[in-house]
């Protein structure tokens, strides 16, 4: 019996997804019959990983795998007997990511060793590197009115010896019961892109049936808009000269269900906003470029803003919300896009003796009837450390429907240094609202502070912006330099 490994290269981040072939093939003349060592419920078949995380070894069997992981549950006493003829094999994936998680660099050896009262086999070892890499914050992709509570996507840079690639995730809290919180997936490399690239997002979309005819990745190289998606590759990618790099690239991009991709661009100088459009299907063959179909000039340059789409039941028309820094407030624009692009600034609001917190982004969702509810946190410009819940709902024709409501939200221990809003966007729990504060010390304040009895201190360092997933719980997305997003619960 012979034991043979395949795995795709020889160098991985600490990050990415690294499965090996298994092969197992009868080498002898007889046939030979033994229990199926691709089983969960086998512990004849054991795998060995050697390297700098393990330099004694970690061996594991598929039943100690199950055995240790409560989301996989074990479905087997014994597994069923198999019979390979002379020259038969029969092969598997070994997915090492998940079973022999590594992520300190260096050079690993894995081995495996199969034991049978008629025999016994050794493979012959396979050697691969995981290279030292460090990751950005990431860019989370969410559906507007999904029927459950949400997978969630994530894509960000990792850096490796200088060149950046672009990395793609996916994370769910399914079995937060039985894991303790957030599940995430191997990362998926999808390709190097040019060093100095910024602004990686994963658009938000309304299409939580996943009808949509297109998958699109955004980032932005000085001047350059770039995004990707079918026929395109990392390093030929659809594209958008802006001209001039812009004053800031409004978050989430928007993915419609009929594939369009929509990017607002606040111009260089600040003083207009443009949206940027794409358009490219799974079936097609040309890279087109992107189009500029809407600009609407600003009265000022914004401090913050954010964007959103309609769920798709009221159509695929987008709202932008800009806060500007006034002589007597706070003033938050409202921009509405039609589905052709055509921007329209339909209503400004003073929040007088108002001031932004530094790093703070609204949030946004636009509800079933078609109104856009929109929260931020600021603070009094008498009191800097006094901060404002302030909570605006506005009509489907864009304009405001009622005077905006504010919050105190008590006072802070120390100074603010970034501040996000979120709501819940899903169907059943849509409208439900959380704010966050990540103050200078490190520690962060949430709305159940006070049921925690105290700030709440993050493992890991703070993604920025802040950024929350809002699921069967809410957690805050934090970063592991070699894995990239974790998610940390609000406690």
């Amino acid at each position: 019996m012979r034991i043979q490994f395949q795995l795709p290269k020889e160098r991985f981040t600490a990050a990415e997804e690294r499965r090996a072939r298994v092969t197992v093939r009868n080498e002898g003349t007889a046939p030979v019959e033994f229990p199926d060592p691709f089983r969960n419920a086998d512990q004849s078949l054991t795998y060995t990983l050697t390297g700098p995380q393990y330099p004694e070894g970690l061996s594991v069997t598929w039943r100690s795998f199950y055995l240790r992981n409560p989301a996989y549950p074990l479905i087997q006493d014994e597994p069923p007997r198999i019979r390979l003829d002379s020259g038969q094999a029969i092969e598997s994936t070994l997915n090492l990511f998940e079973w022999m998680p590594a992520t300190r660099p260096g050079r690993y050896r894995l081995n495996a060793r199969l034991t049978h009262d008629a025999f016994t086999a050794t493979a012959t070892p396979i050697e691969f590197d995981i290279v030292p890499s460090t990751a950005s914050a990431a860019s989370l992709g969410f559906d507007v009115d999904a029927p459950y509570p949400q997978h969630v996507s994530a894509v960000w840079l990792q850096e490796m010896s200088g060149q950046p690639l672009l990395m793609l995730s996916g994370h769910n809290d399914s079995d937060a019961e039985e894991t303790g919180g957030v599940s995430s997936s191997a990362a998926t490399v999808m390709g190097p892109v040019e060093p100095g690239s910024t602004d990686v997002m994963y658009p938000w979309s309304n299409d939580p049936q996943g009808d949509s005819p297109a998958r699109w990745f955004v980032w932005r190289k000085g001047a350059l808009l770039l995004a990707l998606m079918d026929p395109a590759t990392t390093q030929n990618p659809f594209r958008f000269d802006l001209g001039e790099p812009p004053e800031r690239v409004v978050r989430p991009a928007l993915q419609t269900v009929t594939g369009e991709l929509f990017v607002p661009v606040v111009a260089a100088g600040g003083r207009s906003l443009r949206l940027i459009r794409f358009h490219s299907t799974f079936d097609a063959t040309d890279i087109t470029p992107g189009q500029e179909v809407g600009r609407v000039p600003l009265p000022g340059r914004p401090i913050a803003a954010r964007a959103t789409i309609q769920p798709a039941s009221v159509g695929n028309g987008l709202s932008v919300l800009l806060v500007e820094q006034a002589l007597g407030g706070l003033d938050v624009h409202h921009v509405r896009a039609t589905t052709r692009g055509r921007l329209t600034r339909t209503a400004s609001t003073l929040l007088r003796g108002m001031q932004a917190l530094p790093q703070s982004e609204p949030g946004l969702w636009i509800d079933s009837a078609g109104r856009l509810n929109a929260a931020l946190v600021v603070a009094s410009v008498k009191d800097p450390r006094r901060p404002v819940l302030v909570e605006l709902r506005y009509r489907p024709d864009g304009r405001l429907e009622s005077p905006p409501r504010l919050k105190p939200l008590g006072a802070l221990p120390v100074a603010a240094r970034a501040a996000v809003v979120r709501y819940n966007t899903t169907f059943h729990r849509g409208g439900e609202l959380t704010w966050a504060i990540l103050l200078e010390d490190g520690t962060v304040l949430h709305q159940d502070t006070p049921r925690w009895h105290g700030p709440m201190k993050p493992r890991k360092p703070v993604a920025m912006p802040l950024e929350l997933y809002i699921s069967r719980d809410t957690y805050l997305l934090t970063v592991d330099p070699a894995l990239g997003p974790t998610f940390e619960p609000l406690r």
